[in-house]
């Protein structure tokens, strides 16, 4: 009766109130953006390009309430996370690839990018943590799937790119405003949550601008849907960001940023995927340090400039300390630092009734990476399950986006050369009963990549597109792959085919109306398999259906996604695939577009295409155990008055899991939360 009530006082108010249709030309800090049509969906759909994109921006972000990044992303199709429920093991897999639940964050497969910085790729045993950063540090992310636009970053990410962008000053400053102060406090019912950032922005002139933040969030451990206690789901994290621009003169632009995240826990178990791997418990630290300076040259008088050269120091560590003094991977100092130098161009030209835009860049990158163990037999050396080195690669990209008419031609192109160098790994230790050796200190190993993409995108008429991509990877080895003899001299080569669809219509189902939908097939073939044991190849298909539906009375979005995939040449199962989600959101915004409220449906369906035995005790846990079907309705408001006594407050409400449905989510080892009441408020001075 409860659920029924919480359903039907959402629906009821949103029926209550009047409907205000008015165009909206400025922001909530009165710059203009221009006319913006009423009725808007909150995602859209991306139709104007060949790549499956989904971009989910700082409307969205607010509404979500998210407490860890990957929570954002449970929405995206065959977009599929392992433990969004803690930003220490919260991970991501596009099209079955990326995280591998419960041994590993990442395998090179998807690239993770924040403000044009890749994070690392290395598999941190049962630790891995390649979206540990905090959500109120974004206004925007975009989800690429598939490999069509990742050589900017990367030659091996066949899975995916995820691309977050932090907050800017200007993004707080109305026109002639110095300085602001947004201050933001958020509670969550499931788990006692509470949130506090704080936004500092400081503009003096038209050359300055400085942003600050500092973000607070604390969580005791949740339940799921039937009040079960999810052990070790607390976690406290701290975050900050410091950004300064200065605009030399009309061509010339520098930028410093520096970011950190923390995240400390304290007697938790080893594995931050599941309590049943081992009954060792530890202290664990994981944190991210980004610094880079930028400088931009941007002539207004030459459309072929727009250069931008930047050095970059990224330091991501993770320190873990038994609390029952075990040895080995229990007590492990692993550190992470990159310093790179990167320098890429823009440029616009007109050759006949061809135009062009050219993006190309070059990179040098000097990686260090060590995973020293604090005690037991191999103290000081790196551990054995994670090798360390120098990593030292320089790569070149190019991508031309070729217009004729309604034709639009892509073609990409990236050169990588790495050498691993082997260091502080030089012991033996017994495997499964077998003597191994690690790879003597000093051992060095050279590669070199040359992969590409080729889109194509022709639009048939004014609102009907057709696409087609084709792509080549190649995902080169990391300093992981130091303990196996084969896997360190063996890049993995993907294949990948797309084809697509897409449609923007107006006036469509009633006056005034506009729909926008796209449909992606693809095919992926990865062969010289190193990143999942046992296997050799891993041949992946699938699609995925987005659609929105805007009007004056509603809004609604709607995606599905599937994806299938097997091993080895055979029928067998490729345990990582994710299991088919539908999701559809329903929105109306009121009163001048002050109230927005949208209730989201998502739909799994039951997924046994694995061949994880659930009879096998070692799988106890494991997120690839077959999973049962399951329905969730998450309800969110949104308030901005813009008059009387609340006047510039945001206020944002949330109930997610409405029916309290107790399940798990495939390639997810722990329930999901139940229940979860969420407020926010933000005022800005």
């Amino acid at each position: 009766m409860t659920n029924q009530i919480y359903v039907m006082a959402f629906l009821a108010s949103a029926n209550a109130l009047p409907l205000q249709a008015q165009d909206i030309t400025q922001n909530e800090n009165g710059e203009f953006i221009g006319t913006v049509t009423l009725g808007e969906s909150r995602r859209g759909v991306q139709t104007s390009k060949a790549v499956s994109e989904t971009v989910i921006n700082q409307a969205e972000i607010d509404a979500r309430q998210a407490t860890t990044t990957a929570e954002l992303l449970d929405t995206i199709p065959n977009v599929s996370l392992n433990n969004q429920s803690i930003p220490h093991g919260a991970s991501v897999s596009i099209r079955g690839l990326g995280a591998q639940s419960g041994t590993y964050a990442t395998d090179g497969k998807v690239a993770v990018v924040v403000n044009g910085v890749v994070s690392s790729s290395e598999e941190i045993y049962r630790n891995g943590a390649s979206l540990a950063l905090e959500p109120e540090l974004f206004k925007q992310i975009t989800v690429q799937r598939g490999p069509a636009e990742s050589f900017r970053f990367s030659s091996g990410a066949m899975g995916g790119t995820i691309e977050a962008r932090t907050k800017s000053a200007r993004d707080f400053l109305s026109q002639g405003d110095i300085w602001s102060v947004r201050q933001k406090l958020g509670y969550e019912s499931n788990g006692n949550s509470r949130l506090s950032s704080t936004i500092l922005s400081f503009a003096p002139d038209q050359k300055l601008d400085v942003i600050g933040f500092y973000g607070y969030r604390e969580a005791k451990d949740r339940s799921d849907g039937a009040g079960n206690a999810i052990t070790s789901t607390d976690f406290v994290q701290k975050s900050s960001l410091l950004e300064a621009n200065y605009q030399i003169d009309d061509t010339n632009r520098v930028t410093v940023h520096g970011s950190h995240n923390a995240l400390p826990q304290f007697d938790v178990p080893y594995s931050a995927f599941s309590d049943t791997f081992s009954d060792v418990n530890v202290d664990r630290l994981v944190e991210d340090t980004t610094v880079f300076i930028e400088y931009s040259h941007n002539p207004l008088n030459n459309d072929l400039l727009n250069l931008a050269a930047r050095l970059t120091l990224k330091q991501e560590n993770m320190r873990i300390s038994s609390v029952s003094d075990a040895s080995d991977i229990y007590n492990t100092d692993h550190n992470n630092t990159r310093l790179a130098v990167r320098v890429n161009n823009e440029a616009f030209f007109q050759m006949g009734d061809v135009g062009h835009t050219v993006n190309a860049g070059v990179e040098w990158s000097d990686r260090e990476r060590s995973s020293r163990e604090l005690a037991g037999d191999y103290a000081g050396y790196n551990a054995r399950s994670a090798p360390g080195g120098t990593d030292r690669s320089i790569s070149a990209y190019v991508l031309d986006e070729i217009r004729l008419g309604g034709l639009t031609v892509t073609p990409q192109l990236r050169f990588e050369s790495q050498t691993l160098t082997s260091e502080n790994n030089d012991y033996s230790y017994i495997n499964r009963g077998t003597k191994v050796d690690a790879v003597a200190d000093g051992t060095q190993h050279d590669y070199t990549s040359r992969t590409g993409a080729l889109a194509v995108r022709y639009e048939l008429t004014d609102g009907f597109a057709v696409s087609g991509t084709a792509a080549y990877n190649q995902n080169l080895p990391i300093l992981d792959d130091m303990r196996s003899a084969t896997n360190i001299v063996q890049a993995e080569t993907g294949q990948t085919i797309e084809l697509g669809a897409s449609y923007n219509g107006f006036d469509v189902l009633s006056e005034g109306d506009a729909i926008k939908t796209k449909l992606t097939l693809f095919k992926t073939e990865i062969r010289d398999v190193t990143s999942y044991f046992s296997l050799d190849s891993v041949d992946l298909d699938g699609g995925e259906i987005e659609l929105s539906y805007a009007h004056t009375a509603f809004y609604a979005d709607f995606n599905f996604g599937r994806t299938r995939g097997t091993v080895d040449g055979t029928d067998a199962y490729f345990n990582y695939a994710p299991a088919d989600q539908v999701q559809l959101t329903v929105g109306k915004r009121l009163l001048d577009e002050q109230l927005d409220l949208a209730a989201e449906l998502r739909h799994a369906r039951a997924n046994a295409r694995t061949s994880t035995d659930p009879d096998l005790s070692r799988n106890v846990g494991s997120g690839t155990l077959p999973s049962d079907a399951y329905t969730v309705v998450n309800l969110s408001t949104a308030f901005t008055p813009k008059s009387g006594a609340f006047e510039g407050l945001r206020f944002w409400f949330a109930i997610d899991n409405v029916l309290e449905e107790e399940y798990r989510p495939y390639l997810t080892t722990k329930n999901a939360i139940g229940r979860n009441i969420k407020f926010a408020v933000a005022k800005q001075f």
